[in-house]
């Protein structure tokens, strides 16, 4: 806890393209005493190792490692800056390359000292400076540059020095060509004996064997699978019997119209008469009698018309007689 207390972390931002920003650069490198060590993809920035190359003369007690990635040496101009560093930096200056065909060095980062380190996409060239969107951040930091400086102590104890580096791959190059020159060889070879037998062919084998060139054994096919066997068809159904047609119903002799309706006499209303109260008695007698003879009525109306006209005269009767009572 006491040491973070007493690291006092200051991080400044830079983004290019910047002239005014490369020059922040080069005055933050200035400050470095003991030793610079720079981990980048491409490092051909003139201005950056004229910079470098100053500082080791002012200081000789100043060392300046440098990682890069192995594709800078195959690259004429770029490798003139890295002999340029060792030339004149000779006893101060080592250069690393990764060992690697396969997988690029592409860290970009530098450590000065035990206080400062520089980290972002900026790769030390000129476009960077001048063309490409990039950023670095100028940080102070004694704990991140220990972190920092414990990767970059990783990666120089696997690379190898760029001279010894190039020996190797100059050595793999005369063996990639000595493979490809014996290769041509036994191909060229092998036409000419080819050329040979048909301009020259063997009176006593008129039919010499070519030999085939060397292939490899093809699977045999796998085995067809079996047919599967087909059911045998279903039997068929038999025929439904055709029903016998059913026998046509008897004609039922037609009906005779029935006679209209005569049409029913317009049934005419009784009148009742009020009875005095004194004769009471005789009433209730002659109503019993009046709810008989209409009874007799609405039968006889339905009878033919020639009882009605005999009803139609009692009915008269009846009411004569009715009303003589009644008075």
């Amino acid at each position: 806890m006491e040491e973070e207390k007493l690291d006092q972390v200051t991080i400044e931002p830079l983004f290019f393209p910047s002239k005014e920003n490369e020059q922040k650069l080069i005055q933050f490198l200035s400050q470095a005493k003991r030793y610079i060590r720079i981990c980048v993809y491409t490092f051909t920035n003139k201005n950056i190792v004229g910079k470098m190359l100053q500082m080791m003369k002012e200081n000789p007690e100043l060392k300046i490692q440098v990682i890069t990635d192995d594709a800078q040496t195959k690259i004429p101009s770029q490798k003139a800056i890295l002999d340029q560093i060792l030339e004149e930096g000779k006893g101060q200056a080592e250069i690393k390359l990764d060992n690697s065909t396969v997988s690029l060095m592409h860290n970009k980062y530098l450590v000065i000292d035990t206080d400062y380190i520089a980290t972002g996409s900026f790769n030390w060239t000129k476009s960077a400076v001048t063309t490409n969107k990039e950023n670095l951040l100028l940080i102070k930091s004694k704990k991140l540059v220990q972190q920092f400086d414990e990767n970059f102590q990783s990666l120089w104890k696997d690379f190898k020095f760029m001279n010894d580096r190039i020996i190797e791959q100059q050595q793999q190059e005369i063996d990639k060509a000595e493979r490809q020159r014996l290769k041509a060889e036994k191909q060229a070879e092998q036409a000419a004996k080819k050329a040979e037998q048909e301009a020259n062919p063997d009176p006593n084998n008129p039919n010499p064997i070519q030999v085939e060139p060397e292939t490899k054994p093809k699977k045999a096919p796998k085995e067809p699978k079996p047919p599967k066997e087909s059911k045998p068809p279903k039997e068929p159904k038999p025929p439904k019997e055709p029903k016998a047609p059913k026998a046509p119903k008897e004609s039922k002799p037609p009906k005779e119209p029935k006679p209209p309706k005569e049409p029913k006499p317009i049934k005419q209303k009784i009148k009742k008469v009020v009875q005095p109260k004194k004769k009471k008695e005789s009433q209730e007698n002659e109503k019993l009698s009046d709810d008989v003879e209409q009874l007799d009525v609405k039968d006889d109306i339905e009878d033919e018309e020639d009882d009605f006209v005999d009803e139609e005269d009692s009915m008269e009767d009846f009411l004569a007689d009715d009303d003589s009572e009644c008075d």
